[in-house]
């Protein structure tokens, strides 16, 4: 019985000890496969509502390369001249990818 015991409270201090152990993760967010979706480029349509300093925000229909629902959202442009020319009011098609700062815009056009 003793031994038992002593079986169970090492095996309870073991479960404890873990508890303040540094967690170990097998994930590596600079993988290939993670870096590769992270640079797929998305595409939709919308409406711009503010051009600003190299940004421009546009409420957007559903991306469905990535489940997002319409939505309105600001967008860095990777090349701040390809905001000229336009205006709150514009319809447009545009692409952008994912960063970990936002998304960034790739390409827009006036439809």
């Amino acid at each position: 019985m003793n031994i038992v015991m002593k079986g169970g409270l090492t095996a309870a201090l073991a479960s404890v000890a873990a508890c303040g152990a540094p967690e170990t993760s097998n994930s590596n967010t600079s993988s290939p496969a993670v870096q590769e979706k992270t640079a797929e480029t998305h595409s939709t349509t919308g409406t711009v509502t503010t051009v600003s300093a190299g940004n421009v925000t546009i409420a957007h229909e559903p991306v469905a390369t990535i489940q997002w629902p319409a939505m309105t959202m600001t967008f860095a442009a990777n090349d701040a001249a390809m905001l000229q020319g336009f205006k709150p009011g514009d319809r447009v098609s545009f692409a952008f990818r994912e960063s970990g700062n936002g998304a960034a815009l790739t390409s827009i056009k006036k439809r």
